[in-house]
């Protein structure tokens, strides 16, 4: 676990509870590099909660953002996530993208935090037929909690939901409309389990999924993943929870035209009027 549990990335999750408190003055504490870091291990096998990979910090509530404009007919969305670094120790934002998938068919299960065990678990993400379980976290733009309502397979072409959708000035035929209901009264709550959590459970189905063939991360994530572990302006304790890069249209490209930032200060309070704690008291 010294690598990092933000390894576990990008493809599954299962609880989690609260708000990061963060201190302005960390960029000079010792142990947070001053530039560049190391290239990170691909850990991006789909995997269960690992009580020894646990973090003993909830993560930050997402950060709410625009989402870019599709680049190119084909792309589906990835959503944002934060992930993990245990060298700093920190939590760190991961833009979401739009990627092509590896191949026709598939759609991407988000990662998600539970917690697990008096500390929070991450379950990595992953490509297949069906939309798995990403711990009831409302990700946006299709990803609600459960399911995908972004967009569907037919025949081997991909129609996209303009409702949920920036399809910016692409001529796409294979569209339709289908409009998604969302509490805009919920926390940006980013994980699964305990009293500030989702409450979500996998139904069985979708179990089964989790146990079924899945397809790793594409090479041009794996990248996107590495070059957000390498930029310091995206971890939590450099930005209080509000990335300057939340969202980018192409993978692995952290800036330029069509980037978008994070557009509020994330929604601090926990559902039923509850306050979300910060830091290792988070249940």
């Amino acid at each position: 676990m010294r690598k990092l549990v933000a390894g576990l990335v990008l493809l599954s999750l299962t609880s989690g509870s609260c708000a990061f408190a963060q201190d302005t003055g960390s960029a000079a504490e010792s142990n947070f590099p001053t530039s560049g870091y190391l290239p990170l291990p691909p850990h991006f096998q789909p995997r269960r909660a690992n009580a020894p990979d646990k973090v003993n910090v909830a993560p930050p509530p997402l950060p709410s953002y625009e989402q870019p404009a599709i680049p190119a007919k084909g792309y589906l969305w990835v959503p944002g996530f934060w992930a993990w670094r245990e060298e700093v120790p920190d939590y760190f934002w991961v833009p979401g993208t739009w990627v092509q998938p590896p191949q026709r068919g598939l759609l991407w299960t988000p990662p998600y935090w539970s917690r697990v065990d008096g500390g929070y678990g991450f379950h990595a993400s992953y490509w297949a037929e069906q939309v798995g379980f990403y711990g009831g976290i409302d990700y946006g733009y299709g990803y609600t909690g459960d399911g995908y309502q972004g967009g569907r397979w037919k025949n081997d072409a991909f129609f996209y939901n303009r409702a949920v959708n920036n399809l910016g000035s692409l001529d796409i035929a294979n569209v339709y409309d289908e409009a998604v209901t969302s509490d805009s009264k919920a926390t940006r709550v980013s994980f699964n389990g305990g009293s500030k959590g989702t409450k979500a459970r996998p139904t069985p189905h979708q179990e089964a999924l989790a146990d079924t063939r899945h397809v790793g991360p594409t090479e041009e994530q794996r990248q996107h993943f590495e070059m957000a572990a390498k930029d310091r302006s995206l971890y939590s304790k450099l930005n209080n929870g509000e990335p300057g890069v939340a969202a980018t249209p192409r993978a692995g490209v952290l800036d330029g035209a069509g980037v978008t930032r994070s557009s509020r200060t994330p929604d601090h309070t926990a559902q039923s009027g509850d306050h979300l704690t910060t830091g290792a008291n988070a249940k």
